[in-house]
């Protein structure tokens, strides 16, 4: 197979500094924020939407005091719950600013 496009590639990750990297980030969550919230064609479908996304904003481990003993890989699952939350509030501005 002959890529002919592999120059307009954008970087791999790992060759990537971390402001390139926040900022494919930013960019990947405005997008999906966009389309998440045109999906909503109702009120009911918003707040369904939001509920979901609120469901996996935070980490449930099992422990009375979550986070208290690091567990392997919670860093993982916390970074995935704030990539929820996140997507979630820019999911509600956006539903919210459309209602008004």
């Amino acid at each position: 197979m002959n890529d002919n496009n592999a120059g307009d590639r954008p970087k791999p990750v790992t060759q990537m500094n971390e402001e390139e990297v926040e900022g494919r980030l930013s960019a990947h969550r405005y997008i999906l924020s966009h389309l998440l919230a045109r999906q909503a064609s109702s009120p009911e479908d918003g707040k369904g939407l939001i509920d979901w996304l609120d469901e996996r904003a935070s980490v449930n481990d099992g422990e009375e005091d979550p986070g208290a003993v690091i567990v392997q890989g919670y860093a993982e699952q916390q970074a995935r719950a704030d990539e929820f939350r996140i997507i979630g509030e820019d999911v509600r501005r956006l539903l919210d600013k459309d209602s008004a």
